[in-house]
């Protein structure tokens, strides 16, 4: 278990995406087992693959987690599920999106894939990252930053202010 680093994404184009996201920080910081939470500009971004609805709000988080890496999982799910988000989204719009993106130390469940394996293909989760994060991430061996560069989604990203938990 221990102190282990981690860092989530988050989306969505549904309803009051940056309201949501503000709660999802806020349940963060009130967990006993966060600590460190860094939080990321707010982005504005079209929709990447096959996902219904308009544009989307991302961001990212990163920090100390004391737990499981299933633990970190369900507290992600938790949250979503504040929102009405399943669990499988299968393109449809969504309220809030709270992806798991590393946790340092990797995970010990199926039901988790660390780091995400999409993450290194999507300028929307590469660049809040770079806000919060400027080490080697966990797994890659490469920083967000030089990810960046090596991206080939040309899709546009406009900054939309700072995201605060209140």
């Amino acid at each position: 278990m221990g102190n282990r680093s981690f860092a989530l994404g988050l989306g969505g184009n549904l309803g009051d995406v940056k309201g949501n996201m503000q709660i999802c920080i806020v349940t963060l910081l009130e967990d006993d087992r966060v600590s460190e939470l860094r939080v990321s500009s707010l982005y504005q971004t079209p929709p990447w693959g096959d996902v219904e609805g308009g544009e989307f709000l991302n961001a990212a988080v990163s920090g100390i987690w004391h737990g499981t890496d299933l633990e970190l999982l369900y507290l992600c799910r938790l949250i979503e599920g504040r929102f009405s988000v399943p669990v499988l989204k299968k393109g449809a719009a969504r309220a809030l999106d709270v992806d798991v993106l590393f946790l340092d130390g990797g995970v010990s469940s199926r039901e988790l894939i660390l780091p995400h394996p999409r993450m290194i293909f999507r300028r929307f989760v590469l660049v809040p990252l770079c806000d919060v994060w400027s080490e080697i991430v966990p797994g890659l061996g490469e920083t967000p930053a030089v990810l960046l560069k090596r991206v080939q989604d040309g899709s546009s990203i406009i900054f939309r202010g700072n995201l605060s938990a209140v």
